[in-house]
């Protein structure tokens, strides 16, 4: 029983401390222009966070060999962001307010395969990605937040799989107001 107050006492004294030496932001939403939707990005570490997605796609289809139509699809995606170059950012007096920096991570995303606006359904009730990303974060004064990631990834889904590129390019804003 004393271990296991003495443990509680420590983490009670240390929590605080670690949370001091955090780079990254304790939460930030963000709310996308380019495909609208959504993302809740939390710290999990000095600097690294846990980013949720959720957001829409559209594709547009026009052949004279099959039909033509449009869908909007549903889209999750879920990242564990490792940002990297912080110290050199601040040595430089650049800003890493709202996440601004650039980092790694491991990609894991659903798109259903069923339109929920418009007639383009797909044979496949879903597809998934996963991989691993290169991203670049930057977020301004005002919240205008750019984004872009690349990186190899497996695309899935239930009859077909294959090796792909994966990439983003987001626009949005970042609600609320960041820590600095």
């Amino acid at each position: 029983m004393k271990i296991i107050y003495t443990t509680l006492m420590a983490l009670g004294l240390i929590m605080p401390v670690m949370a001091q030496n955090r780079q990254v932001e304790e939460s930030q939403i963000t709310l996308n222009l380019l495909l609208p939707g959504v993302i809740y990005e939390a710290a999990v570490g000095d600097r690294s966070t846990m980013a949720l997605e959720g957001t829409i796609g559209f594709q547009y289809v026009e052949s004279s060999f099959s039909e033509s139509g449009f869908g909007i699809y549903p889209i999750g995606r879920l990242q564990y962001r490792n940002y990297l170059n912080f110290d050199r950012r601040l040595s430089k007096g650049k800003n890493i307010a709202g996440n601004s920096g650039n980092y790694i991570a491991p990609l894991l995303a659903v798109q259903g395969g069923k339109a929920f606006i418009g007639d383009l359904d797909f044979y496949e009730d879903y597809f998934a990605l996963a991989g691993a990303v290169y991203g670049l974060q930057r977020t301004g004064k005002k919240g205008l937040q750019f984004r872009f990631e690349v990186g190899p990834a497996y695309l899935f889904s239930e009859y077909d799989g294959g090796f792909a590129i994966a990439t983003a390019l987001k626009l949005g804003f970042v609600l609320g107001k960041s820590r600095r």
